[in-house]
C-alpha cells in the first residue's frame, strides 16, 4: 500500500479519519435525546447525566493517556481507544436498560481520553514547526465535520425503522463499525513518528562513531 495519497501522509489521512469519527461519536447520543428519552423513560435531568459522566470519566481518565503515550506506541495506543470507545457505543445502540446506558457511555469516555491526546500528540510530532500550526487546525477541521455529519445522520436516521430497529439504534451500530474499522487501520498502517526519529537518531550516531 502507498505511503502517501496526493502527497498527504497515509498515517495522517488515518489519523483525521479517526479524528472525524471521535467527533461524530460525541454528538450521536445528543442527536437522538428525544428517542432514547423515549426507549429508556429518562427525563431531561437523566440525559444529561449521560453527557456528565462520559465528560466526568473523560476528564478523570486523560492524565493516563499520557502515560500510555510515553511508554507505549502511541499508533497502538489510538487504536486501543478506537476500538473500546466502538464496542461501547455499539452496546449503547442494543442496551435495554438506562444503567446500562450510563455505565457504556462511562466507557466511551474512557476510550475518547485516551485517543484524544494521543492523535494530538501524533499530530504534532508528524509536522515540522513550520506546519504544525496547519496541522492542528486540520484535525480541527476534520473534527468539526465529523462532529456536524453524525449529529446529523443520527437525527435523521432516528426517525425511520430498519429492518424492524429503531433508526437511533441502527445509528450508533453504523458509527461503531465504522469506529471499529478505523481501529484496524490505524493499528496496521499509522506510523508512530516518535519511533522513525529514535532510528533516525540511532543511525547517525552510529555513522558518527564510525
Amino acid at each position: 500500500m502507498p505511503s502517501s495519497f496526493f502527497g498527504i501522509s497515509l498515517s495522517l489521512i488515518i489519523i483525521n479519519m479517526a479524528s472525524i469519527m471521535e467527533s461524530a461519536d460525541e454528538n450521536l447520543l445528543p442527536g437522538v435525546y428525544k428517542e432514547a428519552s423515549e426507549a429508556f423513560n429518562a427525563g431531561p435531568s437523566d440525559l444529561g447525566y449521560l453527557t456528565f459522566i462520559r465528560n466526568f470519566v473523560e476528564g478523570v481518565a486523560s492524565p493516563m493517556a499520557g502515560i500510555l503515550v510515553i511508554n507505549h506506541d502511541r499508533s497502538t495506543v489510538v487504536a486501543l481507544g478506537t476500538l473500546c470507545w466502538a464496542l461501547s457505543t455499539a452496546a449503547v445502540g442494543v442496551s435495554q436498560y438506562f444503567w446500562q446506558v450510563a455505565f457504556l457511555r462511562a466507557v466511551n469516555g474512557l476510550g475518547l481520553a485516551v485517543v484524544i491526546p494521543a492523535l494530538q500528540s501524533l499530530i504534532a510530532d508528524s509536522y515540522d514547526d513550520c506546519s504544525r500550526g496547519g496541522g492542528f487546525g486540520f484535525l480541527k477541521l476534520t473534527g468539526a465535520l465529523g462532529g456536524i455529519g453524525g449529529g446529523a445522520v443520527a437525527t435523521v436516521m432516528a426517525g425511520y425503522e430498519f429492518w424492524g430497529i429503531p433508526g437511533w439504534r441502527c445509528a450508533f451500530i453504523i458509527m461503531a463499525t465504522l469506529s471499529c474499522l478505523i481501529a484496524c487501520l490505524v493499528f496496521l498502517f499509522v506510523v508512530d513518528p516518535r519511533g522513525t526519529i529514535i532510528i533516525h537518531q540511532e543511525s547517525s550516531d552510529v555513522n558518527t562513531e564510525r
